[in-house]
């Protein structure tokens, strides 16, 4: 089996950038984070039905927040440091309600559970 989903995050984190998963909750004791920033989240599909044999598919995605333009130099680290030994697909696209750019990382890991 390959790289876990878990390390993976880890990794994400040490990048330095503010990171959530799922979203960063916008309150008045704890603003959102200016951009750049990340936001992870997974589905996961399991099989196997005995102890010894517990697989666990697991459909990740990064996504990384920019303001006004995207952030080739953050992409490449997020590609070196973080995804360097996985198959990725990458997608960029502009949020214009908010003047921002989403670049998301979309992979795949299978690991024993």
């Amino acid at each position: 089996m390959g790289v876990k989903y878990e390390r993976i995050i880890e990794r994400a984190v040490a990048l330095g950038l503010p990171i959530a998963e799922y979203e960063f909750r916008n309150t008045k004791k704890n603003p959102a984070p200016d951009p750049p920033f990340l936001i992870y989240f997974c589905s996961e599909d399991q099989t196997g039905t005995d102890e010894r044999n517990t697989i666990r598919k697991i459909s990740g995605s990064i996504e990384l927040y920019t303001d006004r333009k995207p952030d080739h130099d953050l992409e490449r680290r997020i590609e070196r440091e973080v995804l360097f030994d996985i198959e990725f697909h990458k997608t960029t696209a502009p949020i214009q309600s908010e003047n921002m750019y989403q670049t998301a990382y979309d992979f795949n890991v299978v690991q024993k559970i």
